[in-house]
Order: structure tokens, then C-alpha cells, then sequence
């Protein structure tokens, strides 16, 4: 009969606690309520509500205190932990968010990102996250693998197929492929112009032009797309630049006597 009370009674202190968290987070007094739902998490019996407490106050660390350290601890110990399937899944998720987008650790990120694809079923999620792990290969340094990576992904891709299409044309334009990189995008453009024009590609093929050094091509690319170019200053200043490199160039204006 006393344990049961205790039980009774932590569950009604952990209750208080949490709902006293909310208040602070409603008052935007987002330590208190972090320790609220801590206090609440070490205090519940009961796993699910416990995991739902843990993750609001990784939650609030991560978007409101920015302390990622912090809240990665708490998302491990639901993803080792919690007895909540969902709730495992979006902890691991939350994970792999805070190491790529946050933190900018590329190396983690891809160790994390591959724990989570396997998890996932195939769906829209799946593709991104795969899209992810091209991603962090090629920040990690690792160009040849993410490449690779592409190319497989690229042959079940149904909703993110020009999104890996263009991170293969800049892979090849990191490893200075650049004729590949041009028909890549050029690929994207017949099969997808609202696509090529929402990322901007324009300015994306007119670089690559301009690496190569041909200025000529870089601008007669830009004034035949001019129509399709919302952003009519920089495509003033994007020309104005490249005639300027082409009448620098060396033996452009000629052999002085």
C-alpha cells in the first residue's frame, strides 16, 4: 500500500511539474522550464510520458538556448531508452538535424544519418535523408563517395531526383569536371526549367563558364536566359563582370607592336 502511494504521489508531483513547465515556456522563461521537465522526466514512472517530457526540454535547448550538447545527451538517452517507437525515430532524426544543420559536423552527421536511413521506410523522408548523406560525404571532403553515393540513389529516386541531379553537378564542379557539371545542369533545365529557375542555376552554369575562363560563352549564356532571370541587377553586374575579365584577358585586345 506504500509503494503505491509513492507511485500516486510522484506521478501527481511529476504532473504539477510538467504542467508548471508549460506556464514558464508560455512566460518564455525557458531555463526554468527546461528544469521543470527535467524534474518532471527523472520523477514519471511511466516511460512514454517520461520520453515526452525529455524530448520538450531537448526541444527547448535546441531552438530556444541553443545548446545543442545539451540536448543531444537528453535526444540519446530517449533514442537508447524510450520504450516509444515514434519517438525513438524523431529523437535520431533530431539528431542527425542538430550535428548537419546546427553544428555543421559533417563527420557525425554522416554517422548519424546512417543509422537513421535503414530505419525509415521508403518514403519522401527516406530520399531526403539519402540526399543528406550525399550531402555530408561531399562536406566531409569526400567527393568521390558522395558521387557514388548520388549515382545509386539516383536509380529508386522519385521526389528528390533534381536535387541529387544538382549536387552531382557540383560535385563535379568541386573535382573541376566541368563539361560534366554543364550537362548535368543542363539536364535539369529540359527536364525541370521551374526547378533550374527557383535554385537559381543560372548563376550556378555562368560560374562555371567563368572558371573555365571562357567569358564569351559565360555571356552569351546569360543574355539568352536573360528573359528567365528574375533578378535583372545581378544579371547586369553578373555581364558587366564577365565583359570586364574578357577584355582583361591576356591576348584579348590584341598584340601591342
Amino acid at each position: 500500500m506504500g509503494a503505491l502511494l509513492l507511485f500516486v504521489s510522484c506521478q501527481s508531483r511529476s504532473e504539477k511539474l510538467y504542467a508548471a513547465a508549460y506556464e514558464k515556456i508560455n512566460q518564455n522563461q525557458f531555463s526554468e522550464a527546461i528544469q521543470l521537465l527535467e524534474s518532471s522526466a527523472d520523477l514519471e514512472k511511466d516511460n512514454i510520458k517520461k520520453t515526452k517530457a525529455q524530448f520538450e526540454a531537448a526541444r527547448l535547448l535546441r531552438f530556444e538556448l541553443q545548446d545543442y550538447e545539451k540536448a543531444l545527451r537528453i535526444l540519446r538517452t530517449i533514442v537508447l531508452e524510450s520504450q516509444d517507437s515514434k519517438m525513438r525515430l524523431l529523437s535520431q532524426e533530431s539528431i542527425c538535424e542538430i550535428y548537419f544543420d546546427h553544428l555543421q559536423n559533417y563527420q557525425e552527421a554522416l554517422k548519424e544519418l546512417l543509422t537513421l536511413e535503414p530505419l525509415l521506410p521508403e518514403t519522401k523522408k527516406k530520399e531526403t535523408i539519402r540526399l543528406k548523406i550525399a550531402q555530408a560525404q561531399r562536406f566531409s571532403g569526400n567527393n568521390q563517395a558522395a558521387l557514388e553515393y548520388v549515382d545509386v540513389a539516383l536509380k529508386t529516386s522519385t521526389v528528390e531526383t533534381n536535387s541529387f541531379l544538382k549536387l552531382k553537378a557540383q560535385i563535379f564542379q568541386s573535382l573541376q569536371k566541368q563539361d560534366e557539371a554543364l550537362k548535368i545542369y543542363d539536364e535539369i533545365f529540359q527536364k525541370d526549367q521551374k526547378y533550374f529557375i527557383e535554385e537559381h542555376l543560372f548563376a550556378a552554369v555562368s560560374s562555371i563558364h567563368e572558371e573555365k575562363k571562357d567569358y564569351k560563352a559565360a555571356i552569351e549564356y546569360l543574355e539568352k536566359n536573360a528573359s528567365l532571370i528574375s533578378d535583372k541587377n545581378y544579371l547586369e553586374l553578373r555581364i558587366k563582370k564577365m565583359r570586364e575579365k574578357q577584355t582583361n584577358k591576356p591576348f584579348s585586345r590584341g598584340v601591342r607592336k
